[in-house]
């Protein structure tokens, strides 16, 4: 049996957003351009600012469904450029749009954020309201990870090279 899975949240952030460039109906649905803005990032493992360099390429589905397909950069308080490509579904939860996205993060590979190359994320979505117009997005930031450290096969029957380790003694 797989270990069970646990998330991990790495960040919070505030993101203002612009009014959507409509481009019209295309196949799919309604397409909207949705500029991003600077933002915060805050949180237990990344912190930073969002750049005012991103966008949201948003489709309006007939059936009211939205898909997220955002991709936007970070500057972390390191100094270190985190592009992030977030994507995913937005839909109506107790009358407020609510979405979850998985999301891709590339790092520099000799920075202290390298880890996110490879890491499971997951992401949640809620709109920010001013006077009834949507005025910015609330997002976080998870990793998927074991829930717990994998106990080592200790059966002595059982070889290092079956458990994955060096065959040799030395």
């Amino acid at each position: 049996m797989n270990a069970p899975l646990s998330l991990r949240l790495i960040a919070r952030l505030t993101v203002p957003i612009d009014p959507p460039i409509e481009v019209g109906s295309v196949p799919g649905g309604i397409r909207r351009i949705i500029p991003i803005g600077t933002g915060v990032v805050d949180g237990p493992e990344i912190r930073g600012e969002v750049l005012p360099l991103g966008a949201d390429w948003n489709l309006r589905r007939d059936d009211g469904t939205e898909t997220v397909s955002a991709r936007y950069l970070i500057r972390t308080r390191e100094g270190e450029i985190l592009s992030v490509l977030n994507e995913g579904v937005i839909s109506v939860r107790d009358g407020e749009p609510f979405g979850v996205t998985s999301l891709r993060i590339e790092a520099p590979r000799d920075g202290a954020f390298a880890w996110l190359n490879d890491a499971v994320l997951v992401g949640s979505l809620e709109v920010v309201r001013d006077a009834g117009d949507v005025i910015a997005v609330s997002l976080e930031y998870w990793c998927a990870g074991p829930a717990a450290a994998p106990r080592r096969v200790t059966d002595p029957g059982v070889t290092d090279a079956a458990r994955g380790g060096s065959a040799g003694a030395g």
